[in-house]
């Protein structure tokens, strides 16, 4: 194998019916930093799409992983594996080469169009096989095949200043634009952007700014904004369903204006901020 697979479903082997949906105008897919909270916010984005004024054929694919690798560099590597596995051609060439065993082409190939041919058990020892190799063939064969008319790649980082330095963003910022992905940076990080729903925060927590944006993490490890969100919503990182809907669903567009108040895209390296409603402005087109 020539890739390291590391795209794959959140649980192997079971896609939802996207496949049988209509044909999206339009797929944003974005490689998330985090993978708990980006995803599952990304994920009730997705689910909720027609409440929040998104084109119902407008479809977000959070690309998802199987390692839990979250540096630059495997943020969008992870949308560069994914944008390689869009050529059909180049998905069926790696089937050709698969090296598993007793499982030959022919097998995986049937595994893939018309499973029901082979029996459980073999289905069961197969998939067995797969997720020792931690393959997700089906997952990979939606991504080669699911391609909207008006696609759009995007990465969403966190300014991190603890972990990335402003050369690493930089750099990140830099490859996008010359590759045309979208970037999409929160300083300090994606709690900030989930606070400004539920808090107008530069009113609020005005004498607090710095430490926002410092955001050092207390002795029991939760991050200071963590901390101002869980006091808001009762969550940090995981986010329920019913928390979405009372909390973060109605106040989207709360977010986007209060985003306004602090700094531009272009100051997100060393000030607080936010340019996700640019995400929103895309995705409402």
């Amino acid at each position: 194998m020539s890739l390291p697979y590391r795209l794959g479903s959140s649980s192997l082997f079971a896609r939802p019916n996207d496949e049988d949906a209509d044909k999206p105008r339009r797929v944003v897919f974005l490689s998330v930093e985090g993978t708990v909270t980006e995803a599952r916010y990304f994920k009730y984005i997705e689910r909720y799409r027609e409440e929040l004024g998104i084109d119902a054929i407008v479809h977000v694919e959070v690309l998802r992983k199987h390692d839990t690798k979250s540096g630059l560099d495997h943020i969008l590597g992870l949308l560069e594996e994914y944008i390689r596995f869009r050529d059909t051609k180049m998905f069926e060439e790696e089937i050709a080469s698969l090296d598993l065993g007793k499982y030959d082409t022919q097998f995986i190939r049937l595994f893939l169009e018309n499973s029901s041919a082979i029996l459980p058990k073999q289905q069961r020892q197969f998939e067995a096989v797969l997720r020792s190799k931690h393959l997700d063939l089906r997952y990979l064969q939606f991504l080669s095949r699911f391609h909207g008319e008006d696609d759009v790649f995007g990465i969403v980082i966190d300014r991190d200043q603890g972990s990335h330095s402003a050369k690493q963003i930089s750099e990140v910022i830099t490859e996008c634009k010359e590759k045309g992905y979208r970037c999409y940076i929160t300083n300090p990080c994606l709690e900030f952007w989930l606070l400004l729903h539920v808090s107008d925060v530069k009113t609020e927590f005005a004498e607090q700014l710095d430490e926002i944006l410092d955001n050092k993490t207390d002795e029991k490890g939760n991050t200071f904004v963590s901390n101002l969100l869980c006091a808001k919503t009762g969550e940090r990182k995981s986010i329920k369903d019913k928390t979405f809907r009372n909390y973060y669903l109605p106040n989207v567009d709360l977010a986007i204006e209060r985003a306004k108040g602090f700094a531009s895209r272009e100051e997100l390296l060393d000030k607080i901020g936010s340019n996700l409603g640019e995400l929103f402005a895309l995705l409402r087109m």
